[in-house]
């Protein structure tokens, strides 16, 4: 591989590098890995100002810090110094403090987003990075994204579940934890399928439904439980897909276990793309799932998705190459 060239550099403002669990913060630092292959990167997040603060392949650098953890004023931000003249800028949040810092240490200069922008905000020259498709688009400039599994998953069933086949939720409920009563969707499946084990990932655990019974709950303590509980599955429901790429539905597919979700959600390509299906309502959510008992559908829907996703976010080497024509770097050389 080639060496990162000294005369350009990639230049990351984020918001959410330190808080990993969400999915802004995993496309991000995915993103950053990626851009380092082709030119060094420099990080910089709000906190407070000083030495460097190592953080694995990085080092970050505090600008200072706002209230509440937000992006200080842009008069009192610390800046980079020494970058290159051609310098990539990536802002994984373009909110109003960030983009008055921009406008100030920065300006005119064309700033890449991961999230989109405020339609209300002033014109800027800025472009969203899009790393999934739009339905109804061939989005030829989907950059796509690595998104990684760990294959021995699927070879043992989660531990405090004495059972595999299950209907699989990813819950969309906010607030104070409370595995009970059960969500809306959630009491429907239980009601409709009142035989079948429904387990509802939430709160770091995971709760078996049965006949609307309550019958137990296990912790998820990491990624690696989850993605056992998601390989064993019959289908996984998520009711609310992360907006960027819909990771865990992604991860699903990868282990070829359907995904059933919300038409309106960054998740419906990957649905489209073979592998599930989506719904509008309690109707169609059921009629999917009943659907996806018959073993040809769901073998066929199995074997579609895990070579969409295997294919779209599967693949480390792609994913550099997309990143380098994205953002005007040259791709490197791969030994």
């Amino acid at each position: 591989m080639s060496e990162p060239g000294t005369d350009r550099a990639t230049l990351f403002l984020s918001r959410t590098w330190k808080r990993p669990g969400t999915e802004l913060s995993f496309v991000t630092r995915a993103l950053a890995g990626a851009a380092s292959r082709t030119s060094p990167v420099t990080v910089l997040v709000p906190s407070a100002a000083g030495p460097p603060e190592p953080d694995g392949a990085f080092d970050l650098i505090g600008a200072g810090v706002g209230r509440e953890g937000s992006w200080p004023a842009a008069a009192d931000a610390v800046w980079p110094g020494r970058l290159p003249a051609e310098t990539t800028i990536i802002v994984d949040e373009p909110d109003p403090a960030v983009l008055a810092l921009l406008d100030l240490h920065a300006p005119g200069r064309l700033v890449h987003t991961i999230m989109p922008t405020d339609p209300h905000e002033p014109p800027r020259p800025l472009r969203h990075l899009r790393f999934t498709e739009s339905p109804g688009s061939d989005a030829p400039d989907v950059i796509g994204l690595h998104v990684p599994i760990n294959p021995l998953a699927a070879t043992h069933r989660h531990n405090g579940l004495g059972f595999t086949g299950y209907l699989l939720v990813l819950s969309d409920r906010v607030g104070p934890p409370d595995v009970s009563p059960p969500t809306p969707m959630v009491a429907w499946l239980t009601a409709r399928f009142p035989d079948k084990e429904v387990v509802v990932v939430e709160d770091a655990t995971a709760a078996v439904w049965r006949g609307r019974v309550l019958r137990g709950i296990v912790d998820v303590y990491t990624r690696t439980d989850l993605w056992r509980l998601v390989a064993h599955a019959r289908v996984m429901i998520d009711l609310a897909p992360g907006p960027i790429i819909a990771r865990e539905c992604v991860e699903s597919l990868r282990f070829g276990t359907p995904i059933l979700v919300p038409a309106e959600s960054a998740a419906r390509p990957h649905a489209d793309g073979g592998g599930g299906l989506t719904f509008s309502g309690y109707p169609e959510l059921l009629a999917g799932v009943a659907h996806l008992f018959d073993e040809s559908v769901r073998a066929s829907m199995s074997s579609r998705g895990r070579s969409y996703a295997d294919t779209h976010y599967g693949d480390q080497r792609a994913f550099v190459d997309s990143v380098a024509r994205a953002l005007g770097t040259s791709v490197p050389s791969h030994r």
